[in-house]
């Protein structure tokens, strides 16, 4: 496990405090903040091995959380836990029936008994979310966070555009999209990555399924990414319309200032949705 960011909070005792967990196939960030303001006050944020397995997972992040004591469920008044594993999929509901998740995700991903299988409905899209999460992971962070709140990141990702827009959010080393073409959701996917033409290739390759075109699309990145960075200028070779994802309404304290907002924008966005 490598260490990517480490702020710490440094807000006064008495602030009520909340946590936003975000777990990844292969990272895992920590974000803290207050809502009265909301007021982001802390980041921690991990990254792993590709193809760590569950149990070395959850070994390293249970010793990084007893040794960090500002990310110990005691600290917080909420806790919510975002999974944002790879292993899911989206149903209309139409077609949704409960007892067929685990075949389809089998179908998908295949067959799997060391996992825990969830459903849950999106808040404006007639849509339902399956997914499978590691049970050694799902298991350790409900002893981690017992009054802890669990979802998919996905489940609260999705809302509505007017415009063709294709959000990327960029992990360590995968990347996830979310298009919208003339405000329908067309696609959720998750894409490993290597190289910033890796990058390229999927969001290129996305656009002509979808049959759009990279100058009539924008493109909005958030994650690690910064402009002066080789995967920005690759990117930048193909696509007009870039933009990075803004971040409203939002106080950081002063320890966030060196720093970009779309760094964690997909974070504070869903600590924003609990707000």
């Amino acid at each position: 496990m490598k260490i990517a960011f480490k702020i710490e909070p440094s807000a006064d005792k008495n602030v009520a405090l909340h946590l936003i967990t975000e777990v990844g196939d292969s990272d895992i960030s920590f974000l803290i903040f207050s809502k009265t303001p909301f007021k982001i006050e802390g980041f921690f944020s991990m990254n792993f091995e590709k193809n760590t397995l569950p149990d070395s997972y959850v070994d390293d992040v249970k010793k990084y959380i007893f040794e960090t004591a500002c990310l110990q469920e005691i600290n917080f008044t909420s806790s919510d836990i975002f999974y944002n594993f790879s292993k899911s999929s989206l149903i209309p509901e139409q077609y949704f029936i409960e007892d067929e998740k685990e075949q389809i995700l089998d179908q998908i991903f295949g067959p799997d008994k060391t996992r825990i299988c969830f459903q849950e409905s999106f808040q404006k899209q007639a849509i339902k979310n399956i997914y499978s999460v590691p049970a050694v992971i799902h298991n350790s962070f409900l002893e981690l966070y017992p009054s802890g709140k669990f979802s998919h990141s996905t489940s609260y990702q999705i809302n509505n555009n007017k415009d063709s827009i294709l959000h990327c959010i960029i992990y360590n080393s995968s990347i996830k999209i979310i298009f919208f073409k003339e405000g329908q959701l067309q696609i959720v996917q998750y894409f490993n990555y290597t190289t910033p033409a890796d990058v390229c290739y999927h969001i290129l390759n996305v656009a002509e399924r979808f049959e759009t075109t990279a100058s009539s699309l924008t493109l909005s990145l958030s994650g690690m990414i910064d402009i002066d960075s080789t995967l920005y200028q690759e990117l930048y070779k193909y696509f007009l319309q870039i933009k990075f994802a803004e971040t409203t309404g939002v106080i950081f304290s002063k320890s966030f200032e060196e720093f970009p907002t779309h760094f964690y924008h997909h974070l504070t966005a869903l600590a924003n949705a609990h707000n």
